[in-house]
């Protein structure tokens, strides 16, 4: 008998328990381990069920296993919590990218053909440029729609047009991307591939999504820590300190010194990025 149960997006999916043993394992988990805890969450699965209280129930769980590997399992959640302004979230992408051997810089003016773009991340690696726009939510459901992708491809045209027109230029503009951190419609995507547009988004492109470039090198951000909260995160977001790698990369006097926080938050979360950033 299938079991249906409710994504974000209010749509009914069937509820496939090897989805969610590949899901911890990314975490960290062993497979043994991942397939106990998911046969465990199955048998508590009511039909309807929405996904988030599985991811609950499946976090709850992991975390008796190994409180790094809950932290990991919990991504989306601390992707969500990089707003809800969103710009934390363009800063936090270009820290991804700098560690893809990027050049990145955020929210910078570029003048266009017609006219002048404040692009969010205006990214550049062996004298070729690309802009980027992030679109950034708090909450999964509404996907990105092919609106968004018409937009942002325009002012991508309009730029890219403006630069090959200078010949001053030593850069050329050749990418645009849209980034965002939950899901892109079906149009918007085949518009995308359509134009050469990149996206960048929740389990998209398979092999290059939001997700697996973040696991791929441990680029998580510090929201995913455990113990961090709210004040917390304000103090180490205006000293741009978005990354738990970071954090970890960092000796203990130094975080302390620089995170701006007291004493033992700072431990705390040092122990955690340390935990979380490791091998595993």
């Amino acid at each position: 008998m299938t079991l249906e149960v409710i994504k974000a997006s209010g749509q009914p999916e069937e509820f496939k328990i090897q989805k969610l043993v590949d899901s911890l394992i990314r975490s960290g988990a062993s497979e043994d381990v991942a397939r106990d805890i998911a046969r465990k969450v199955e048998s508590q699965i009511k039909p309807s069920m929405r996904t988030k209280h599985i991811f609950r129930i499946a976090r709850k769980m992991l975390r008796r296993y190994s409180k790094a590997v809950d932290m990991r399992y919990s991504i989306k959640r601390a992707i969500y919590m990089l707003g809800p302004a969103g710009y934390q979230f363009e800063k936090y992408f270009a820290g991804v990218l700098k560690a893809y051997g990027y050049s990145a810089e955020t929210n910078r003016f570029l003048k266009g053909y017609c006219i002048t773009h404040e692009v969010d991340i205006f990214i550049l690696r062996d004298d070729t440029g690309g802009v980027i726009e992030c679109k950034h939510h708090s909450t999964g459901g509404i996907p990105i729609d092919v609106k968004t992708a018409l937009y942002v491809y325009s002012r991508f045209v309009d730029i890219k047009r403006a630069y090959e027109l200078k010949h001053e230029n030593r850069v050329s503009i050749t990418e645009g991307w849209l980034v965002t951190n939950t899901r892109c419609s079906p149009d918007a995507i085949k518009y995308a591939d359509c134009m050469g547009l990149k996206i960048v988004s929740w389990k998209h492109p398979h092999e290059n999504s939001l997700e697996r470039m973040i696991e791929n090198k441990k680029l998580y951000p510090v929201t995913i820590l455990s113990s961090i909260k709210k004040a917390s995160l304000d103090i180490l977001f205006k000293n741009d300190i978005i990354l738990a790698r970071d954090i970890a990369d960092m000796d203990e006097h130094i975080f302390i010194k620089q995170s701006g926080l007291d004493t033992v938050s700072a431990r705390t979360l040092k122990r955690e990025a340390d935990e979380l950033c490791r091998n595993h």
